[in-house]
């Protein structure tokens, strides 16, 4: 079973390594990872030194926005 945890890692490692197979043009996912322009930085909550229980991510965009991905278990 995947814990909250676990899924926040796996979720900002998939979305980091298409961050950086954008500037690859030979790279297979560089057209999806076309899609992650835009974004500037990936930091957990734990990274981010929120102070919260939970689990998730802070999306951080080259204009400044920034977003949170909060991770909730529903079964």
């Amino acid at each position: 079973m995947m814990t909250e945890g676990q899924l926040q890692d796996l979720l900002r490692d998939l979305l980091e390594e298409l961050m950086f197979s954008r500037d690859d043009a030979d790279d297979p996912l560089a057209h999806l990872a076309e899609r992650t322009a835009g974004i500037k930085q990936i930091r957990t909550y734990d990274d981010a030194c929120l102070l919260t229980m939970d689990k998730g991510l802070v999306v951080e965009c080259d204009d400044g926005a920034e977003y949170q991905l909060s991770i909730v278990k529903s079964r």
